[in-house]
């Protein structure tokens, strides 16, 4: 289904306080069907209807609805419709603001906008002229001779624009302007009528010579003919305004004529205007027309205020609607805005942490590898070592017995055994110096494994520096006490600490062994106030010559310093 929104143009023709509108009617074809928007169908559907308020509310939402869509033309549409509505209630102000703002939709570089904008600036005349600002009036309908691309509309604009000079006294321009739109009119429609009745209604004020009667009863002929009550009751207006002053009869008659045609269509204004005339030519019932002419005045006043004031209060809710809908979206945009940054952040944390867990667990099985490869090739380095030193020394030396006893028929008990006493004591000091190597790797092993015995899945052990050439030189008790030195220390971690973080370090300053312990936990309030298994610690590190160092914060948990000193090559 397709819809027209049937506009009416305003043709004010304006004399002496004499107002006269003539109707012409344009059509704007529109590609909209009923299904893409529902709030312009409704708006179409109230305005045939003629109930203008409540075509007035729909046609403002549908122009939010093209423009969210991106479709200024038909938003501007809209707005048009709406200001002529403005018009029709002589909210001339408001009807103003709403064509501007429909202008700001329309671009006149292009050319499906210029029929449109011809029309809106029309219509902007049109309001302009109501409330009496005519030099601003002409400007606008300049603008819409200017971009019109329809003859018939151009010669309405124009018409428009003289009737505007004709109530600024501007006769002369105005004439030159209804003899150009009577030569191009056609004498077969009522368009004809308008254009010879304005003619006849502005020659005569300029041209004293002209008779204007013949052609305004020409004009009137073809509009009695044509059922144009409108148009009858204008060029009846014409009549009396030219025999006002010279024939009081003749003015009498049209002036009543007049009244009793705006009493029959109904037109308030042309009821005012028609009692006005009545006023100013009889004399001896001008207080009987004045009180008709004050009663339809007051009317007139009250329902345009009382338009002024609906169409004000229902703009008023429309933009309370969209300061709502505006803050309602506002604020759904900002809570998701909100609930997709907690997100974020949610999804960026769980990611590190799990690159840094992955990257941990990584870092632990290769360093784990690392030091059993380590550990792995040392063996097999001190396996090597100790095979070719049996090679080098008992293998050899054994050969060396074999050779002798073979090729000896005689040989002496004792020299041989002396020689076997030697490879002996050789092959034992190779034994004890693997023995020894293997000590040195076992210690660091038992470091170690004393040290995580203490691990959980809520006590992480970090160590650092166990590298098996730091017990090099330590003897073995002084490793037997710090093995139970370390032990106390753990034992004690255990007990009151609460860490969930243990760090041991160990490391070669000069010539002393370096031990730090550090944790996490609830640290002691009064360091001073230590248990025996402190105290035991440092006795043992007393007898080790070693120097011990505690150090406790509630709250920041426990450093133990310890310095065991290395012998002297």
């Amino acid at each position: 289904m397709r819809f027209q929104i049937i506009t009416l143009l305003f043709s004010i023709i304006l004399f002496f306080g004499c107002h006269s509108k003539s109707p012409q009617f344009a059509e704007i074809d529109t590609e909209l069907t009923a299904d893409s928007n529902s709030n312009f169908s409704k708006a179409n559907s109230f305005l045939e209807l003629g109930m203008n308020d409540s075509s007035f509310v729909y046609f403002d939402l549908a122009s939010d609805d093209f423009i969210q869509a991106g479709d200024s033309l038909h938003a501007a549409i809209c707005l048009i419709q709406m200001a002529i509505t403005l018009s029709e209630e002589a909210d001339y102000y408001a009807a103003q603001e709403t064509s501007l703002e429909a202008d700001k939709l329309l671009d006149t570089a292009n050319k499906a906008h210029l029929d449109l904008l011809s029309f809106n600036y029309n219509s902007l005349g049109n309001a302009i002229s109501g409330y009496g600002d005519n030099e601003a009036a002409i400007f606008y309908y300049d603008l819409a001779v200017k971009y019109a691309v329809n003859k018939d509309h151009a010669q309405t604009y124009k018409n428009n624009k003289a009737v505007t000079l004709f109530e600024a006294k501007r006769f002369k321009e105005a004439f030159l302007i209804h003899k150009e739109n009577l030569k191009s009119a056609d004498r077969k429609d009522k368009n004809y009528a308008r254009c010879l009745s304005n003619y006849a209604n502005t020659r005569w004020r300029i041209d004293e010579a002209y008779n204007p009667l013949p052609d305004l009863h020409t004009a009137l002929k073809i509009r009695e003919s044509e059922s144009d009550d409108l148009g009858v009751n204008s060029t009846l207006s014409h009549l009396f305004e030219y025999h006002d002053g010279r024939n009081l009869d003749s003015a009498k008659i049209y002036a009543s004529k007049s009244f009793d045609l705006a009493n029959k269509i109904q037109f308030s204004t042309d009821q005012i205007n028609a009692a006005e005339k009545l006023i100013r030519v009889n004399s001896d019932s001008s207080k009987y027309y004045f009180e008709i002419y004050k009663h339809l005045s007051d009317s007139v006043r009250t329902a345009r205020l009382k338009a002024k004031n609906q169409y004000a209060l229902i703009r008023y809710e429309a933009e309370k609607n969209k300061i709502d809908n505006l803050k309602l979206q506002k604020d759904v945009l900002d809570r998701d805005l909100r609930i997709s940054k907690e997100r974020i952040i949610m999804v960026a944390v769980i990611g590190f942490v799990l690159s840094a867990l992955t990257f941990f667990i990584l870092w632990a099985q290769r360093r784990k590898q690392r030091i059993t490869m380590e550990a792995e090739n040392k063996v097999k380095e001190i396996q090597l070592t100790t095979s070719k030193k049996v090679h080098d020394v008992v293998a050899n030396g054994i050969y060396r017995v074999m050779t002798e006893l073979e090729h000896k028929d005689e040989f002496d008990k004792s020299e041989i055994l002396d020689k076997l006493e030697v490879m002996y004591e050789k092959s034992r000091d190779i034994s004890y110096e693997s023995s020894k190597e293997m000590c040195e790797e076992s210690f660091a092993t038992d470091v170690s494994t004393l040290i995580r015995s203490f691990a959980n899945e809520n006590i992480h052990m970090f160590i650092v520096g166990n590298d098996p050439h730091l017990w090099h030189n330590l003897s073995k008790n002084a490793k037997n006490d710090l093995l139970i030195i370390l032990q106390e220390i753990l034992v004690n971690m255990r007990k009151h600490s609460q860490a969930n973080e243990v760090i041991f370090r160990f490391e070669q300053r000069d010539n002393y062994l370096h031990i730090l312990y550090q944790d996490n936990g609830v640290g002691l309030t009064n360091p001073k106030k230590m248990g025996n298994g402190i105290r035991n610690t440092g006795n043992r590190m007393e007898r080790l010559k070693g120097k011990f160092n505690f150090a406790s914060e509630k709250g920041k948990g426990v450093k133990i310093e310890m310095n065991l000193p290395l012998p002297q090559n």
